[in-house]
């Protein structure tokens, strides 16, 4: 495309969004030029042989298409350009593009994550990109050295791509690709199935995404930190993967992930995102706790960060608030009420027992005149999970009629020894079903209530449970990779 320069922003995006480029990449190109702060650019054209620079002799962005057929190679000389200053490269041809970039050296700049989006990852700050290349879909040679941060879209072909070592994105399209990343903390996007691909995405944190279920892929574990993913016709790609740290599967809108641990001791920690929460590791998470492991963290700790979480205590919190409510009110709890016990409870200022006896002296719980035979069988349905045997009945019921109040009798129900058993026992129940997949029995939870009786911690328990060779085998979001023999 031929352009007067300097070009206005409006008129390069409206370019860039009319393209086949993905949308991630057309972001990228975007957020690097600034395209959205009505600035100008000054474009070169560029036919595979003749640059033609604008005449100020500074060059932003690189656009053209390279002649040639399908089968063609074509080695392409943009020094001129790189010496221009040029930072974008939107090449278009059905020829094999032979591209190589000097790049810098200078330091990247801080790791920008690929967001885990439907269509295709997605750098979730594009400022940090310094370098954008973009070719057609013949079988492409890229090469960009430096240290900079690049963005790569190969398009379709069978392309080798090389980078250098910032913290790079490489959209590698359908076809049968090679692609090799340096030390930064990459994301390589493989599109489609039905092909072959060889990544090696060197030392860092890097995440490799592929489209299809998880469930689609088989996992065979090979040596140096490899990893060969096989998945039947039409469901899957074959992607043979070393050195990555972390594997996203994009299936329409479900995105689901697997965590690749070097050790045995950060698989035991990932172990810990389905063993205690219920969910898939995100990548920010597993690289925070793999660099923890590395520095020497202890599992206890690490144990300990995730029992504490919001998402953990928050949501343990957020149920025995709506018990309290159901045996006070009798009805569940409100967003907002639920909210703010719960953060009341997370920050240590009120304890379920104080929060029981506010509920239960409330205008609500006062003007729903339960009998006290009743106030005391909500409580212990709710809170302790079984009838109230007649005798314990008749003793709280006498409290009551002896001048007791509501309050009282709630609070010491709720801090009793039972309770907190009722809890454990909870506790435990959760993580045979989140780690196991499957209902506690009946030994084996006692034998786990018995350690916690005896001085045991909840992370002691989490880390036995979790960490039990059952639960290694039916956790299959986290692979062990082998290291070097």
């Amino acid at each position: 495309m031929q352009y007067d320069n300097p070009v206005s922003s409006t008129q390069l995006q409206a370019h860039l969004d009319s393209s086949t480029l993905s949308d991630s990449t057309v972001a990228a190109i975007s957020s690097l030029l600034g395209l959205g702060e009505g600035t100008t650019v000054n474009v070169a054209s560029f036919d595979g042989v003749n640059l033609q620079v604008p005449t100020s002799g500074a060059i932003d962005v690189v656009t053209g298409v390279v002649a040639g057929n399908k089968g063609d190679q074509v080695t392409l000389d943009l020094s001129e350009a790189e010496a221009a200053g040029a930072s974008t490269y939107i090449l278009e041809s059905n020829a094999n593009l032979v591209v190589n970039l000097q790049g810098n050296s200078a330091a990247p700049a801080v790791q920008a994550f690929a967001a885990l989006a439907a269509d295709v990852a997605v750098t979730a700050d594009d400022s940090a990109i310094q370098l954008v290349v973009t070719t057609g879909n013949g079988d492409d040679v890229i090469t960009v050295k430096g240290d900079q941060n690049t963005h790569i879209d190969a398009g379709d072909g069978n392309d080798t791509i090389v980078t250098g070592n910032g913290n790079n994105t490489v959209i590698a399209g359908a076809g049968n690709n090679n692609v090799t990343t340096g030390s930064g903390n990459d994301t390589v996007v493989l599109s489609g199935v039905n092909h072959a691909d060889v990544v090696d995405t060197g030392a860092g944190f890097d995440v490799v995404q592929l489209d299809g279920a998880r469930d689609a892929y088989n996992f065979a574990v090979g040596n140096n930190f490899n990893v060969n993913l096989t998945a039947a016709p039409g469901a899957g790609q074959t992607a043979s993967i070393t050195n990555a740290e972390f594997l996203t599967f994009v299936n329409g809108e479900t995105v689901e992930t697997v965590a690749l641990a070097h050790s045995q001791d950060e698989a035991a920690a990932l172990r810990l995102y389905e063993g205690i929460l219920g969910r898939d590791a995100d990548a920010q998470g597993a690289k925070d706790f793999v660099g923890a492991v590395n520095a020497g963290v202890s599992l206890t700790d690490i144990a300990n960060i995730f029992l504490n979480s919001n998402e953990f205590a928050g949501a343990v919190n957020a149920t025995d608030v709506n018990e309290l409510y159901q045996a006070l009110l009798g009805r569940d709890a409100d967003a907002d009420g639920a909210a703010a016990w719960a953060a009341q409870l997370a920050n240590g200022s009120q304890s379920l027992a104080d929060i029981a006896a506010a509920i239960a002296t409330s205008q609500e719980a006062i003007a729903a005149d339960q009998s006290n035979g009743d106030f005391v069988r909500d409580l212990y349905e709710n809170v302790l999970g079984r009838e109230a045997e007649e005798e314990g009945l008749n003793a709280w019921v006498g409290q009551l009629f002896n001048g007791a109040s509501r309050a009282d009798v709630a609070a010491a129900i709720v801090g009793s020894a039972e309770a907190q058993t009722k809890s454990d026992s909870d506790f435990i129940e959760g993580l045979y079903q989140s780690a196991l997949g499957r209902a506690s029995d009946a030994d084996g939870k006692a034998d786990w209530l018995a350690l916690l009786a005896n001085g045991g911690t909840h992370a002691d328990v989490a880390l036995g449970i979790v960490g039990s060779d059952e639960a290694v085998a039916h956790i299959d979001n986290v692979v062990v990779l082998h290291g070097q023999v």
